[in-house]
């Protein structure tokens, strides 16, 4: 009986002593790993236009459109060997893409396999985690995919921007994520503001929750005279990062976005749901 209390205070004073431990954290790659990643997004979005454009059927003035949607993808991040300086190649290979896609309660014809599966994109990793790519091999690819491919490859570094000095428990940072759409010519600013709070460190693993809110930059509010566009959303989730590795191995968000939308004589309102889940699988090489 002694024994099973000294093992349980013991037990007590380690979790206390981490959980008082401070910590630095940095998404970053390590070198000989391999990264097998596979991240889920359901959008469910409903689109209702009260009908005042000259241009919609008087025998239909009020429009409801409905769609969910399901996206599925996989990929496998294989890092090299560093050089002198830190630096190490990268290959990102797609292994999975699937999608569903219901709109007004009807599942839509979808291809059986999407090309960007088994495309690969080699490029180099530096030392400060940086990610710059070098080649993109996909059959086919246009200009625009890739240089949307370029992009979010080269954002996986910085995906998260942790603060340079070691967190607390319950200690927050806050992350802003400044975008655009285009809006009867004009781009409309949306910015995306997002806050981590360490709840717990358990181990070799540090768990946050996650609030997001989403609202358009002031500037961009004012009508252009011939289109006007107001957006808000909020959300809430949960990632857990890997310390040992400087890298998050699961992340869940779920968001609700309202869009308030008028082109010319129409105007439109968009309520959408997406949830998104993220789950990584670390490996040395």
């Amino acid at each position: 009986m002694r024994r099973f209390f000294l093992a349980a205070a013991m037990l007590l004073a380690s979790t206390v002593v981490n959980a008082q431990h401070a910590v630095t954290f940095k998404l970053k790659f390590l070198p000989k790993h391999t990264y097998t990643v596979m991240s889920t997004t359901q959008v469910n979005s409903k689109i209702n236009s009260p009908g005042k454009g000259s241009s919609t059927p008087k025998n239909n003035q009020n429009q409801g459109f409905e769609n969910k949607g399901t996206f599925l993808m996989t990929y496998v991040i294989k890092t090299g060997q560093a050089n002198a300086v830190g630096s190490f190649p990268f290959t990102v290979t797609v292994t999975n893409f699937t999608t569903k896609n219901i709109v007004n309660g009807v599942e839509q014809n979808m291809p059986s396999k999407n090309s960007i599966v088994g495309s690969t994109t080699r490029g180099l990793c530096m030392a400060n985690g940086k990610m710059h790519v070098d080649a993109i091999n996909v059959p086919g690819i246009d200009a625009n995919t890739q240089k949307v491919v370029t992009s979010m490859v080269n954002k996986f570094g910085d995906e998260i921007n942790f603060p340079d000095k070691p967190m607390k428990i319950g200690e927050s940072f806050t992350q802003e994520k400044p975008f655009s759409i285009g809006n009867g010519g004009q781009n409309i600013g949306i910015k995306t503001t997002i806050v981590y709070t360490l709840r717990a460190i358990r181990a070799n693993l540090a768990y946050f929750d996650t609030k997001e809110a989403i609202v358009m930059d002031v500037a961009a509010q004012k009508s252009n005279g011939k289109s006007s566009l107001q957006t808000t959303g909020n959300g809430k989730g949960t990632m857990t990062y890997d310390i040992a590795n400087n890298f998050a191995v699961t992340k869940a968000d779920n968001v609700s976005t309202q869009i308030a939308m008028q082109m010319g004589t129409t105007e439109m309102a968009v309520n959408a749901n997406s949830v998104v889940s993220y789950n990584a699988k670390i490996a040395a090489n």
